[in-house]
């Protein structure tokens, strides 16, 4: 099988929409609103904080300006102060991930750098930065159906409990066993 036919390839499994469990995306701009237009969403690794930013940056107006942290840009307010443009204002949203990554004075850095903009929202893996706007929470039953969209018929042939109890919750992982199980044919 070739990498782009494989149903749990990247660009399948990336082009999957956030599901919310109760509230809903209306909920959380409520929530942003309450909050001055600063706010966070948190949740474990692989429970859907990037998704769940894909799918705020949907219904933000005006300009979206997106940064990202991982590992190898860890501690580097940089990293994000570059992607900023020269002057944000109230029609700017500041959709952050991976804020956990910055040390305290590179928070306080990017904290100053988009006071100016109307919306801030970081995604974490633990609360205490920002307001928390949304809980991400995965759970066997989301996997299930999330693997049924992408294919059928290994949501058939898949102990998916098994799957989601061995990565403690990580989608992300489950989605790369997957992908790992139908390239080995």
């Amino acid at each position: 099988m070739r990498p782009a036919d494989n149903p749990f390839a990247s660009h399948r499994v990336d082009s999957l929409s956030y599901r919310f469990i109760g509230p809903d995306v209306g909920d959380l701009l409520d929530a942003l609103a309450r909050h001055g237009g600063r706010g966070a969403v948190v949740g474990r690794h692989g429970s859907g904080k990037t998704t769940l930013l894909d799918t705020l940056e949907q219904h933000l107006g005006g300009a979206v300006v997106r940064a990202r942290l991982d590992t190898g840009t860890a501690r580097r307010a940089d990293h994000v102060l570059h992607r900023l443009p020269a002057a944000l204002g109230p029609g700017h949203a500041v959709l952050l991930d991976g804020a956990e990554q910055l040390g305290w004075w590179g928070w306080r850095q990017v904290s100053r750098a988009t006071a100016t903009a109307g919306r801030l929202v970081i995604a974490s893996h633990r609360p205490g930065r920002l307001p928390t706007l949304h809980q991400c929470r995965t759970s066997p039953t989301l996997l299930a159906e999330l693997v049924r969209e992408l294919d059928p018929a290994t949501a058939d042939a898949v102990d998916l409990d098994d799957l989601f109890r061995r990565h403690r919750g990580n989608l992300r992982l489950c989605f790369r066993e997957l992908y790992d199980l139908h390239s080995r044919g």
